[in-house]
């Protein structure tokens, strides 16, 4: 998968997958948006693309390419 970098935190790239596939809706095609509060100190930062109306569609770990 190819991803851009859209900025870093503390030096540290953030990137987001290259196709916005994962931020359209699988029910409505709409757009979805981001809810940076999402995750844990277990399971890393996670970006959750949430569809105002059918909820969360897709997860994003911009530190994926980190591990």
């Amino acid at each position: 998968m190819e991803y851009d970098e859209i900025g870093d935190v503390d030096g540290v790239p953030v990137r987001v997958p290259v196709d916005d596939g994962y931020r359209t809706c699988a029910v409505c095609d709409g757009d979805c948006e981001p809810d940076v509060e999402f995750g844990s100190h277990e399971s890393g930062a996670r970006i959750a693309l949430v569809c105002p109306t059918h909820g969360i569609q897709s997860l994003v770990d911009p530190f994926e390419h980190l591990r």
